[in-house]
């Protein structure tokens, strides 16, 4: 199947959202496994509307299991990459979910955001390294919510850490290692819609 008959059936297991602006909104959501980017995402969904691209769950359509190879990873942001240009142009928000940890990823979003006219935000995640090796090995032993689709490993986390580079514009920080998920999400909420604001 190729790369355009794959994302008309992903598109069709999103869910639609409202319209909120011409070209959209996106908030690139930047963070290694474990930092809990997900969780963030969950409970800021139970509030505002917006339709989440996952690197994760575009993984687990795939026939193969993830190996998370150079290859892999292109193909994968490939299809995430069409699918976030397919709801930005229906005027949506949209959340694209996935480490981002490389700059040229994100770079090629930023370009993506500027061709449609969307509205851009960035958050950054981050936890202590014990705790976030501690979510991971949870995860691998079944420990995990229900809504958690990520293979990535303590291992997948070592080398990613190492290759992580740094967020280059403007964007939002959040740390997980102790400040509860629901304020953190209210403070994500807050800080994509003001984003969303005119400039005064």
């Amino acid at each position: 199947m190729n790369v355009a008959a794959l994302v008309e059936v992903l598109d069709t297991r999103l869910p639609n959202t409202p319209f909120v602006r011409p070209g959209g909104s996106l908030l690139i959501m930047v963070g290694l496994p474990g930092t809990g980017k997900s969780s963030l995402v969950e409970a800021m969904g139970q509030v505002l509307p917006f339709v989440v691209i996952t690197t994760d769950e575009i993984r687990r359509f795939l026939p193969q299991k993830p190996i998370y190879t150079p290859a892999e990873t292109h193909f994968i942001y490939e299809l995430c990459h069409a699918l976030i240009s397919l709801r930005l142009k229906r005027g949506q928000r949209v959340v694209f979910d996935g480490t981002n940890y490389v700059a040229a990823q994100r770079q090629k979003l930023y370009i993506l955001a500027e061709q449609h006219g969307a509205i851009l935000a960035v958050c950054h995640v981050l936890v202590a390294k014990d705790v976030a090796r501690q979510r991971l090995e949870k995860r691998i032993i079944g420990q995990r919510r229900e809504a958690d689709m990520s293979e990535a490993d303590w291992a997948v986390y070592q080398w990613m850490v190492e290759a992580q580079e740094p967020v280059e514009r403007p964007h939002l920080v959040l740390d997980t290692t102790v400040m509860p998920l629901q304020v953190l999400a209210q403070e994500l909420q807050a800080y994509w819609l003001a984003c969303e604001q005119p400039p005064r």
